[in-house]
């Protein structure tokens, strides 16, 4: 793209950037995951990440129709989130709600500036609801990935594990020179934060699915969502940031030192939930892998991802389970339910994790 006021633009966008998206959110640091301190909602959730941002995508090639909902992609994303927002417990994160982008470029011989929907601050449910309905379902601007990605900078440092949930079609308007190229720009965020990005795709051309498959593999726990499987269980979107405590009937499935392999003695257990499914199309279910804390946390993360999958290529092998009744998530060595100073508690944490949702 070749742009009629490179130099001003560039300029104005770090400007905007540090005056209207800098540092500003609460004083009150944010708890570790797991603090005692945090209301668990009757105990019933454990939070696995400390903040989240989500990153909204208004740009003019998100405004085309979406399936046969009589909606068009933008329109879609509000109600995703909108849905998502009213199923996630209140486990007090620090939360953000950004746009790429805010308005056209230029209005008036200067650039509009960038408008947070819900400035960094303590995640409160009713307000986050309020600010995800004034998200724009009419286009605001170009595909602006690489902006989206260029604000995150300004948004970051803080304590703890973050999460962030970035909307895109996998196109952008980068000025070459004067702004990061998005596959840069991410990978300098992974490389000097802790963070996750949780790419919700909208891709249609190659290019454009290779270069978000691309950014998600900057570290081991980012990962490319494909938009029509959180539109149809939106709660899937920020499932991530918490895990059920609760049982329901299934054991975990646990796993031998470095391995991904599914142990005989599970199959009974396996073929057990296999059966449900197959017999219970409104269920779903929801796998979560773990490791010891022997090893690197991205080895591990890693390690954690392929015991999921493992789970989920059973359950697929054997009972023709889709893919979109299988969710995964994985956590490498965070969560441990037993101490990982003997061998029979690091067996224990050597595990996928079976939560069922849906109705029978």
């Amino acid at each position: 793209m070749t742009p009629s006021r490179p130099t001003a633009l560039s300029l104005c966008i770090f400007f905007l950037l540090t005056l209207t998206i800098g540092p500003s959110w609460s004083s009150t640091p944010p708890l570790a995951a797991n603090d005692p301190a945090i209301p668990a909602d009757q105990g019933r959730f454990i939070r696995m990440a400390d903040n989240f941002f989500i990153v909204y995508d208004p740009s003019t090639t998100m405004a085309t129709p979406y399936k046969d909902t009589g909606l068009t992609r933008l329109e879609a994303s509000q109600i995703i989130l909108r849905k998502s927002n009213a199923s996630l417990p209140d486990l007090r994160w620090q939360a953000g709600l950004y746009p790429h982008w805010k308005g056209g470029l230029w209005l008036h011989g200067s650039p509009m500036a960038f408008k947070p929907y819900y400035r960094l601050q303590n995640y409160e449910k009713d307000a986050f609801a309020r600010a995800i309905e004034q998200l724009p379902v009419t286009p605001q601007s170009p595909p602006m990935l690489q902006t989206g990605l260029m604000k995150l900078e300004h948004l970051l440092g803080l304590s703890g594990r973050t999460e962030i949930f970035l909307f895109s079609d996998g196109k952008d308007s980068t000025f070459a020179g004067l702004e990061p190229h998005p596959l840069d720009q991410a990978r300098m965020l992974a490389a000097r934060y802790d963070i996750c990005l949780n790419i919700i795709s909208s891709a249609v051309e190659e290019e454009a699915r290779s270069l978000l498959e691309q950014i998600a593999s900057v570290n081991s726990c980012s990962q490319v969502i494909d938009f029509d499987t959180v539109f149809e269980r939106p709660e899937h979107l920020l499932g991530k940031l918490y895990m059920y405590t609760a049982a329901n009937g299934f054991d975990n499935v646990l796993f031998d030192f470095d391995k991904s392999d599914i142990r005989p003695e599970f199959n009974a257990q396996l073929d057990r939930l296999g059966h449900l499914l197959r017999t219970n199309p409104n269920l779903y279910v929801v796998l979560s892998g773990f490791t010891d804390s022997i090893g690197t946390e991205a080895y591990n993360i890693g390690l954690s991802q392929r015991r999921a999958e493992s789970v989920r290529a059973y359950l697929e092998r054997n009972f023709g389970i889709s893919r979109d009744n299988m969710l995964l998530y994985w956590y490498g060595y965070a969560n441990p339910v037993a101490s990982n100073d003997t061998a029979e508690g690091r067996q224990q944490n050597r595990r996928v994790t079976i939560v069922l949702r849906g109705e029978r």
